[in-house]
């Protein structure tokens, strides 16, 4: 069936309980699951870099807070993957846009779905600009199974 799976991570439960039907299916038919947790890139406009007169700005403290909930999500993800008797696992820390990041990540590694929670830690955000769950679905370039 699915030789390629992309599981989105962002440590909320709709997230976890996706990732243990992907686990089913990566076990049930062989498959390689990515583990994709990203971060919300944000950078400093540029209308606003012309008034700096620094040749390097320095990471903000929540850039390394970021990357260490990044890294302990994934971890677990993986964690419950192999529990879970999945071989095949890579973990992906990406910045940028959720919606675009996962379409993007979905077609550069070729996969042949995505998995994904219904909801994810930004519920009520979700409700006012469309969920990430709603726009992939529509976007990617393949099958996209969400899960409540």
């Amino acid at each position: 069936m699915n030789n390629k799976m992309l599981v989105p991570l962002d440590g909320s439960k709709h997230a976890f309980k996706a990732l243990e039907y992907a686990c089913d299916l990566a076990e049930k038919y062989g498959s390689t699951v990515t583990l994709l947790h990203v971060v919300v890139s944000r950078e400093i406009p540029e209308a606003v870099r012309q008034y700096v007169e620094v040749e390097h700005i320095e990471e903000p403290p929540g850039y390394v807070y970021e990357q260490m909930v990044a890294e302990n999500v994934l971890g677990e993800g993986e964690r419950r993957a192999r529990e879970h008797g999945v071989k095949g696992v890579r973990k992906v820390i990406e910045h940028g846009d959720p919606t675009e990041t996962i379409l993007g990540v979905a077609k550069n590694e070729g996969c042949d779905a995505i998995v994904m929670g219904t909801r994810g830690l930004s519920d009520i955000r979700g409700l006012v600009v469309g969920s990430v769950a709603h726009k992939v679905s529509h976007l990617a370039p393949c099958t996209v199974i969400t899960v409540r």
